[in-house]
């Protein structure tokens, strides 16, 4: 698969709002793929593709620490993942999850994902495919 730089995800991602003000919020579809089909069809300055496959990324959603070199796991050497957790009486901010879906491995880290994003290197821009700035952290709870 193509990795989109951040010029060609942000480009997608303008396609897809004008796509949805002018199909959805009209009410012509309720559905955004057939939406953005329409929109390529009929408005488009330039062709895209209707679907990009996830699988470069593992299947997950990207993420703002997409940008930033991860820390590896203890026990295998595979990036982990963050998780924001609820104000607990444990004083747990993040966990930190080895992506690696045979490694059990999840970490309790006292410092929040502001905290990680400053302190850890950002990747140079080409490796981390157009995380838009001011992006969040998907939170998962629970």
């Amino acid at each position: 698969m193509k990795k989109l730089t951040e010029a060609e995800f942000r480009d997608r991602t303008l396609a897809i709002l004008r796509a949805n003000k002018i199909f959805i919020d009209s009410k012509v579809t309720n559905n955004v793929t057939i939406a953005f089909e329409l929109y390529q069809k009929v408005c488009a300055d330039r062709e895209r593709e209707i679907f990009l496959s996830t699988q470069y990324y593992g299947n997950k959603p990207r993420t703002v620490m997409d940008a930033y070199e991860r820390p590896k796991c203890p026990d295998c050497n595979t990036d982990m993942a963050f998780r924001a957790v609820p104000e607990n009486e444990e004083g747990t901010k993040a966990q930190l999850v080895c992506t690696n879906p045979d490694c059990n491995v999840v970490l309790n880290s006292e410092h929040d994902l502001d905290w990680w994003m400053t302190n850890l290197r950002r990747k140079p821009e080409d490796e981390h495919d157009g995380i838009p700035e001011g992006s969040t952290e998907i939170k998962q709870i629970g």
